[in-house]
């Protein structure tokens, strides 16, 4: 038991902040971690820590581990807002372009590791957890909303609540992204909120576009490297652990890395070549490769590259 941190708990008040949120999270961990042994995995993850809270986000009041992310917090007035705003909006950024190669040249990572980052981020006020001059913990709506927007910031990317106001952004980066409206589990089931997205990174699920008590969408996840894809017959078979609701509940999305664009992607839109078929013991889907294939040469996809394919839909109840 920490004995010094319930000391600090046994005297703790509240206090409310403003605060903006972020939340860090490494896409790919899960299939990392089942790939690698426990001293790997712990490797790869203090320097991932190590970097962000020291190379990127060091102005960050609070920093909590999320497992395979992190959760930081910076404390704003009305006086600096708008400082504090473009300084972790362009952390987020420059940790996005870096990510991919964050760990090259470090000697004690000689295995594969995750290439992709999502962020979620949102400004108001939280509850703050403190004793003396120690931050406990944050708590409250806003950390919630935080972390669901990261949820949607896939395959990578940017996703910041609409509150956050389109001005308070590094002038630089405000057409680079898009407005819409999604529906949070939790936070916003009925009435979507706004949000905005960075084009040509984020890909909003289809999850987050219909209300969440209408219809529950699923996902599932593969890649394939785009040498495997052109050695494939023309078609390839995906299995699907349920059936689906009807036809016009599924979306099917080819994601590659854009040709000399680091940390940028194609989304190819694949729903219209895909086949649905119901008769064997599980449902299953077969994508036309011919027609992806085609994408992915128009888009100078290079052949080492992976592709990741989204599978959405809803379920047959």
């Amino acid at each position: 038991m920490d004995t010094d941190f319930v000391s600090l708990l046994a005297k703790a008040e509240g206090r409310s902040e403003w605060v903006i949120v972020v939340v860090a999270d490494i896409r790919g961990f899960s299939d990392f971690s089942t790939r690698n042994e426990s001293p790997n995995i712990a490797m790869f993850i203090r320097r991932f820590y190590l970097r962000l809270i020291e190379d990127y986000f060091s102005t960050a009041n609070f920093v909590k581990p999320t497992g395979d992310g992190l959760l930081m917090t910076f404390r704003y007035t009305g006086d600096n807002v708008e400082a504090i705003a473009s300084t972790v909006i362009s952390a987020c950024f420059r940790c996005l372009a870096d990510f991919p190669s964050l760990c090259i040249g470090d000697p004690m990572i000689n295995f594969p590791v995750p290439t992709k980052i999502g962020f979620g981020v949102a400004r108001g006020t939280a509850c703050c957890l403190y004793a003396g001059e120690t931050v406990l913990d944050y708590s409250g709506h806003l950390l919630n909303l935080a972390s669901r927007l990261n949820d949607i910031a896939r395959p990578a990317g940017i996703v910041i609540d609409g509150n956050f106001q389109r001005e308070t952004l590094p002038s630089e980066t405000r057409d680079l992204f898009l407005d819409e409206q999604v529906y949070v589990r939790g936070i916003a089931d009925d009435t979507p909120i706004s949000v905005m997205y960075l084009k040509e990174v984020v890909t909003i699920p289809a999850t987050a576009l219909s209300p969440v008590s209408i219809e529950r969408w699923e996902l599932i996840t593969k890649q394939l490297s785009y040498r495997t894809i052109l050695k494939l017959s023309s078609k390839y078979r995906f299995f699907l652990p349920h059936r689906l609701k009807a036809k016009d509940k599924l979306k099917v999305t080819a994601i590659s890395p854009k040709r000399g664009l680091k940390g940028t992607f194609n989304l190819h839109e694949m729903t219209p070549h895909v086949s649905y078929l119901e008769e064997g013991a599980a449902p299953e889907l077969w994508l036309n490769l011919t027609e992806l294939r085609k994408k992915l040469a128009e888009s100078k996809t290079p052949q080492n590259a992976t592709v990741s394919f989204r599978i959405e839909f809803v379920a047959r109840k």
